[in-house]
């Protein structure tokens, strides 16, 4: 009985592996999204590259800050800065550009 008692531990995922199980999810929102809206309008949308690489630039930004809360970046706050900045203003300008793209197909 002490054997069936005894449960082992929960190990909770780290903050690295939930951030990108979060992109993860968001990927196969876009991808069920894209096959409905295929489906509705008999063709697929095209140009809209820019906006499909918005997730994983703030999954990388979001991992540099991680990386440097954890104290594993090297480089210090400047690179951490530097790499989560570039990434999220990329992941912008990819919004900009993309959404009228997306706008003038729907």
């Amino acid at each position: 009985m002490d054997e069936q008692e005894k449960k082992e531990e929960t190990v909770y995922a780290t903050p690295m592996k939930r951030l990108w199980a979060w992109v993860g999810v968001v990927y196969m929102i876009i991808l069920v999204l894209l096959t409905t809206a295929a489906m509705a309008r008999g063709d697929y949308l095209r140009g809209i590259a820019s906006l499909m690489v918005i997730p994983a630039l703030c999954g990388l930004g979001g991992s540099a800050i991680l990386r440097w809360r954890e104290g594993k970046g090297r480089g210090g706050l400047p690179a951490c800065i530097l790499v989560a900045g570039g990434c999220f203003l990329v992941a912008l300008l990819n919004l900009i550009r993309g959404l009228p793209i997306l706008a003038g197909q729907l």
